[in-house]
């Protein structure tokens, strides 16, 4: 593998954990900005609010081409009325989709759902996808305390399969603050506890056998972060389950849970510049299920794509990116697991 840096063009750099903050979700993000320094997100709320001029600015500034948008955590997961929260799904979609179509090479959307009504929700996304063209759909995890892993959401996940787009599980805080956090509310959110928790919403859909059914055999989940530290050592997973798990709790799968993490996962890079992390990702997922994302505005871009151009390097195991792994993870990857464009755009200057 070549460790030369990028220091030309890409052809593209597409996006996928990028947020947007709409003025009628303000209510709901009280929990989430709990865990931040107050003047961090002053600015971040004043860049989750533009979805024009300065966003654009500040992508061209980085060279990335395209973004796809989403709701903020918590969203709408944590309104108790279902039939509010449908409504404010259908108008934030309506919102993502306008911005979307006003710039369809540079936007496009992930849907949102009020799982509150699990029924509704498969309404909603049908509508998202096939008339308003979002390219997937993206939840903020626990829905009031509920995961995806309980019956109630079978039909909603056999639905996201159907329709043949990804579900991004994203992070948001634990319903319930854990015992290890006691003394230290620090450890709830971004820093640490946002991954346990959504790593573990994950697991709860591969135990349950949720990708070894029919229709949802097929279903692609998407993590960030590098995969919220799932692949760190995917062989423990495997050798655990057999030992202390399988058996005594009535669990029942057809393969070891690394084989799922290779065919029912797709891992971003979002927040992420250690390139240890990122080979993980590469080894544990497949090269081809590895894509940028940069959680705008709540990271910085700067730094995440410069990791990317550095080729992911290795200097004391003399590892780097090739070229087309680069290619890949910049932007094929994605646009093949969302349906984007995958002619070859011409170069910008980066």
């Amino acid at each position: 593998m070549t460790s030369s840096p990028i220091t030309g063009p890409l052809d593209r750099i597409v996006t996928i954990e990028e947020h947007v903050l709409p003025g009628f979700l303000l209510e709901y993000v009280a929990g989430a900005r709990a865990n931040l320094d107050a003047a961090y997100w002053t600015q971040a709320e004043h860049k989750l609010r533009d979805l024009g001029d300065e966003r654009l600015a500040d992508m061209d500034a980085h060279g990335v081409r395209m973004q796809v948008l989403s709701p903020t955590a918590p969203g709408i997961q944590v309104e108790p009325d279902a039939a509010k929260a449908t409504g404010l799904a259908a108008r934030t979609n309506d919102l993502i989709a306008t911005v979307a179509a006003s710039a369809p090479d540079r936007f496009a959307g992930f849907a949102t759902v009020a799982l509150q009504d699990p029924t509704g929700a498969i309404r909603e996304l049908r509508r998202a996808v096939l008339e308003l063209g979002m390219v997937g759909v993206l939840v903020n995890g626990h829905t009031c305390g509920s995961y995806l892993d309980e019956p109630q959401y079978a039909d909603f996940l056999a639905a996201v399969a159907d329709l043949g787009v990804p579900l991004y599980l994203h992070p948001a805080n634990s319903p319930d603050a854990c015992a290890w956090t006691a003394g230290h509310p620090e450890l709830r959110g971004p820093l640490y506890g946002w991954g346990v928790e959504t790593a573990a919403h994950f697991l709860r859909l591969l135990f349950s056998g949720v990708f070894d059914r029919t229709p949802t055999d097929g279903l692609t989940v998407i993590l960030g972060h590098a995969g919220e530290g799932l692949l760190a050592a995917p062989s423990r997973l495997d050798s655990r389950w057999l030992v202390a798990n399988a058996d005594r709790h009535g669990y029942r799968l057809d393969h070891p849970p690394s084989h799922y993490l290779r065919t029912n996962l797709f891992v971003t890079t979002s927040g992420v510049t250690d390139p240890m992390a990122f080979w993980a990702a590469v080894c544990g997922v497949g090269a081809t299920r590895v894509g940028v994302a940069l959680d705008y505005p709540m990271e910085d871009m700067g730094p995440q794509l410069a990791a990317l151009r550095g080729r992911w390097r290795i200097d004391a195991l003399g590892v780097g990116a090739d070229d087309e792994l680069i290619e890949n993870v910049a932007w094929r990857n994605v646009s093949r697991l969302l349906g984007l464009p995958l002619d070859r755009p011409q170069p910008a200057t980066i």
